[in-house]
């Protein structure tokens, strides 16, 4: 396995920008699977499309490593996720899992993020009610 690919895929997503996404053609298969709670493409131009809408789309994101653990093929990112919107920062937390091709590149990256806690609950009118939805459920300790 090729740690230098990780170690560099991990500073792209660390210091990634709208011009920096072409970077990821060295590190990553043609045919890259990525998955999150929003999409599930198949395709180094797909994947590259997901990060150029993100850009176009949300104010100043960023990505911060927490922390990573490899073992084998196989890669554990840590992140946490910052952006403005709602008229203030937000922030995700949230695991992806790696999966690397022969040649080290990364083959496969799927998110873990919970989609409903770090996004649509600061969505006006949809939090409200999910909000008090979690008042009627919640155990009173």
């Amino acid at each position: 396995m090729k740690t230098s690919i990780v170690k560099n895929y991990i500073n792209l997503f660390s210091n990634l920008s709208s011009k920096k996404i072409n970077e990821f053609d060295d590190l990553i298969s043609k045919d890259i699977i990525f998955v999150d709670p929003f999409n599930n493409t198949n395709g180094i131009n797909e994947f590259k499309n997901i990060f150029y809408h993100m850009f176009e789309n949300v104010k100043d994101p960023k990505f911060l490593i927490l922390d990573y653990s490899i073992n084998k093929q196989r890669v554990f990112l840590k992140w946490k996720m910052t952006f403005y919107a709602f008229k203030s920062q937000q922030t995700i937390e949230g695991m992806s899992e790696l999966l690397l091709n022969n040649d080290g590149k990364v083959a496969s990256h799927k998110d873990y993020w919970d989609s409903l806690n770090g996004l649509f609950v600061k969505i006006p009118f949809i939090g409200y009610f999910y909000k008090i939805s979690l008042f009627m459920f919640k155990s009173k300790n």
